[in-house]
């Protein structure tokens, strides 16, 4: 009866750890590890344990920004079961990261983790957490070396809650600032966001933001007016070149 009390408050209870074969891979590439379960004094029940892609989201809370921790993707490891005691169990899996994932580029980028739950009944909740670095696919990276030809250089790429995205309930925003003097220097900034496809790979939101000019562009900028979205649904075979010409057109 007193071990039974033990493991309903967390004291000799089973150990859950993650092992990721990489803690840094593009988006769109598989994710690889396994779930290594210790028992511990006692045998324990595990309702559920789910392996959950989590970033820090910038979420507007009375009117203040705060960052809160956001999981965008689950996966389920294994359903119901018994860890006896000093058992130890080792649960593969494999995920793929979506393309739309956050991405460590940029002044400003997310804080992304992988984070293991394991339901255990009467008892505490284990989680193990470990970070991840999502880097560009082959595709992010033909997008942002058409924006530097064409004069832009990313600054910031903050991940926002967001009802754009209802499959992962965030996305990120790529701002760009053109070099000052040249071809597009008639805008404030260019926005870039990447969401999920019905049709293509991936689609790419694009807002331009013009810069006041005179007394009418100020109310235009004041009201919000002044930015225009564009959407490019992305086969995922573009060229930097043919991005480039996109692009171009999308922002003169």
């Amino acid at each position: 009866m007193l071990d039974r009390v033990f493991a309903a408050v967390g004291i000799g209870a089973a150990r859950v750890d993650t092992l990721l074969e990489t803690d840094s891979l593009r988006a769109g590439e598989r994710l690889i590890g396994k779930v290594v379960i210790q028992g511990g004094k006692v045998d324990q029940e595990i309702d559920a344990l789910v392996l959950e892609l989590s970033s820090e989201v910038i979420r507007e809370v009375s009117d203040n920004k705060v960052r809160v921790p956001h999981a965008w993707a689950r996966l389920g490891i294994s359903e119901a079961m018994t860890v006896k005691a000093g058992e130890t169990r080792e649960m593969p899996f494999e995920f793929e990261v979506p393309l739309a994932a956050p991405l460590a580029v940029g002044h400003q980028q997310p804080k992304t983790w992988v984070a293991t739950r394991a339901d255990i009944s009467m008892a505490l909740d284990p989680r193990d957490q470990d970070p991840l670095r999502i880097l560009p696919s082959a595709l992010h990276d033909a997008v942002f070396n058409a924006m530097q030809a064409l004069g832009f250089q990313l600054r910031n790429a903050p991940l926002e809650a967001s009802r754009r995205n209802p499959q992962m309930g965030c996305v990120q925003e790529f701002e760009f600032k053109p070099q000052p003097g040249g071809r597009f220097s008639h805008l404030d900034e260019a926005e870039i966001a990447f969401l999920p496809s019905s049709q293509g790979v991936l689609d790419m939101l694009i807002q331009r933001d013009t810069k006041a000019r005179g007394m009418g562009s100020l109310l235009s900028e004041m009201a919000g007016t002044d930015e225009q979205l564009y959407r490019l649904t992305l086969e995922g075979r573009e060229t930097s070149s043919e991005l480039e010409q996109h692009l171009a057109k999308i922002l003169a």
